[in-house]
């Protein structure tokens, strides 16, 4: 798998299940995107990207309230891309994440820090989340959560 480090807004508040052994799984997407002012003072959308994320275990539980709509957060993991039909028939992509860590940073407002971040390093020697032993690939519950 390869790794990644992306900073981002989270797109809805991240979704907490559980697999049917229990273990506990966080769904959530990032965004980013660059943009533009134009001369009439609109803003133009050049590029957007989206990553769909999952956190697992202990982890899931402890950023289950904190990653809510529009948190900026720099996530830390594994990616792989999935193709997918949808609805329509059309083939499309998406890109997926296994996180191992996550920081909520402050907003690109200047908002305060989110509570309740953590400060573990994670594999790049930054801080971020606790890492999972038993994370995506690992053991009976492997299947990507998508």
């Amino acid at each position: 798998m390869a790794e990644i480090k992306f900073t981002g807004n989270v797109g809805k508040d991240a979704e907490l299940r559980f697999t049917p052994s229990g273990r506990a799984v966080l769904n959530f997407s990032v965004a980013d995107s660059k943009s533009k002012k134009l001369e009439n003072g609109e803003w133009e959308t050049l590029a957007e990207q989206w990553l769909n994320c999952a956190i697992w275990g202990e982890l899931a539980e402890f950023y289950h309230d904190k990653l809510t709509k529009g948190s900026r957060v720099t996530i830390y993991g594994e990616f792989y891309s999935r193709k997918y039909e949808a609805k329509d028939g059309t083939p499309g992509m998406s890109l997926d994440v296994n996180v191992k860590g996550a920081d909520i940073l402050p907003s690109r407002n200047g908002g305060n820090r989110a509570k309740g971040t953590t400060a573990a390093t994670d594999a790049w020697g930054n801080t971020g989340g606790q890492q999972d032993p038993g994370s995506w690939g690992n053991g009976p519950d492997s299947e990507p959560p998508f």
